[in-house]
């Protein structure tokens, strides 16, 4: 039986689409193109995206109808409707809080691009069925989709319109891998948590983070019906 954090990241998280198509684009002003998406899945202002050349068109704004403007990089052609752009992929954390922060801290000692990202809690629980099941096991989970914000800078509205809203979207393409994947039976529901400044808040209000970053984002609980895979006889 595969381990069920082996299981999330190759048949759930590797399979993520980063990729995003252009329906319309508008001509170039002052170095910028306003850009519409058929899905703007978790595009954010301040990240980028990059075009079939590798450029990286950073996101100026997103206005209330979802209409991307991007400033066109040097050497950049620029974007045509039906191009196809790739956003930025999602990192994958798995742990505990302590555990994981750790990691945290290890990887930005090797490079600061380590957002947004989607953390598998490790305290999950499952059950297995007998032979006489097609299902294999249920397997509860717990995840966070979650990319950073600046508390010192901005409201709580902000908050929900950069950060949580992007993660939603996160969140979306998650349970549409999972609902593609032969492997999980459909599922029935799951719960969502928005969660506008993450972490901890004490009955005076005192906020602690548990991880150590200003994060926003959404949380998921949602349990796998994982089918048995056919076993040969040797």
């Amino acid at each position: 039986m595969r381990d069920i954090y082996d299981l999330v990241q190759s048949e759930i998280f590797d399979k993520i689409n980063t990729s995003v198509k252009v329906v319309s684009a508008s001509a170039l002003t002052s170095g910028n193109q306003n850009i519409e998406f058929c899905n703007n899945k978790w595009v954010r202002v301040g990240q980028y995206v990059k075009d079939s050349s590798d450029k990286l068109w950073k996101v100026i704004s997103i206005s209330s109808l979802g209409v991307v403007t991007l400033k066109k990089p040097t050497g950049a052609t620029n974007i045509t409707s039906k191009d196809v752009l790739n956003i930025v992929t999602p990192k994958f954390l798995f742990g505990t809080h302590t555990s994981a922060n750790n990691e945290l801290t290890l990887k930005r000692q090797k490079t600061n691009d380590i957002l947004p990202l989607i953390w598998l809690i490790e305290n999950i629980g499952e059950v297995e069925y007998g032979k006489q099941s097609v299902i294999e096991r249920d397997s509860s989970l717990r995840l966070f989709f979650l990319d950073d914000i600046d508390p010192s800078n901005g409201l709580n509205e902000d908050f929900r319109k950069n950060v949580v809203s992007p993660m939603l979207n996160l969140k979306d393409e998650f349970l549409n891998v999972v609902r593609n994947n032969p492997i999980f039976k459909e599922y029935s529901s799951v719960d969502i948590r928005t969660i506008t400044r993450f972490g901890n808040e004490k009955e005076k209000g005192v906020f602690e983070n548990i991880l150590n970053d200003n994060l926003s984002g959404v949380e998921l609980r949602i349990t796998l019906n994982i089918y048995k895979k056919n076993k040969c006889n040797c």
